[in-house]
């Protein structure tokens, strides 16, 4: 029996449905699958090689981003439709750190990480599967703080018996648009990154693995991140997304999703991957 890879997609700021991530799973499926049949003709059920998860954690911060809002329906304030969008994006960056209050957003939001990994590796059937990481914006910082935590032991994954769960599987790490750098202004040291591919995996899989950085430059909230950790830990790759009105301005933050500078390397990877792991 094959072993499976699977693939966690984590969204970034503002509101976001359940199928975000929808049009990138459609495509990194059919380029894998197509990609597999090709070097592989005999493998059996080629589509069930990948196990796709979305992670929305977006509704976190609904309940309370919407009380605040509310508070402020009788005041006379210009770009009302502006300034709910900016609650819902900006109050997401703010409330996601680190809280000693009952409300603890950064505790819950990892949390919710732990559980959707769990399911992930319940519908891959095995615990020890290789795991894909793809995150946009926020969510890259999210995932980076959730991975360090348990690398570093600064916390406990539950269930405590579930190795991918714990990161110990963790191999693939695709970022897009990421402002990890902003979020290094609040620390000391900020040159140790995660460890990708985790290093249970790399005693096993010693020639797979990769965390390669997709940024826009015409992206004001990407920033490249080997100055910040060396491209021995991570690659750069600068990735022109978008169309005529998105591709040249701010607006390409939101275009990764189904570029093809961004799928391609990320559908190599995961068939580099699979064929390491299936020898």
């Amino acid at each position: 029996m094959s072993r499976k890879i699977a693939v966690a997609i984590i969204h970034g700021i503002g509101t976001q449905k359940e199928d975000f991530a929808l049009r990138m799973e459609k495509k990194l499926r059919k380029r894998f699958i197509k990609q597999l049949k090709k070097l592989k003709p005999n493998v059996q059920e080629p589509e069930s090689q990948l196990v796709i998860k979305p992670i929305c954690w977006a509704d976190t911060f609904a309940e309370p981003e919407n009380i605040l809002w509310e508070k402020f329906q009788s005041e006379k304030l210009d770009y009302k439709l502006l300034r709910n969008a900016m609650i819902h994006v900006l109050a997401d960056a703010i409330a996601y750190q680190r809280s000693p209050s009952q409300k603890n957003f950064y505790k819950k939001i990892h949390m919710r990480i732990d559980e959707k990994l769990n399911e992930l590796a319940c519908e891959t059937g095995d615990v020890e599967a290789p795991l894909c990481v793809i995150a946009h914006s926020l969510g890259t910082v999210i995932t980076s703080d959730h991975f360090y935590d348990l690398q570093q032991g600064k916390r406990i994954a539950d269930p405590l018996d579930n190795p991918l769960v714990k990161g110990e599987t963790l191999t693939l790490f695709y970022t897009m648009g990421s402002p990890i750098a902003l979020w290094s202004i609040s620390y000391d040291e900020f040159d140790k990154p995660i460890e990708v591919p985790a290093k249970r995996i790399k005693e096993y899989y010693p020639n797979t693995g990769e965390w390669i950085n997709f940024y826009d430059k015409d992206d004001i909230i990407a920033y490249p991140l080997e100055p910040l950790y060396g491209s021995q830990y991570v690659k750069d790759r600068q990735a022109a997304v978008g169309g005529l009105l998105t591709g040249w301005n701010p607006l390409s933050h939101s275009q990764y999703w189904t570029a093809n500078q961004v799928i391609t390397p990320i559908v190599n990877g995961l068939i580099k991957t699979w064929l390491e792991v299936n020898k």
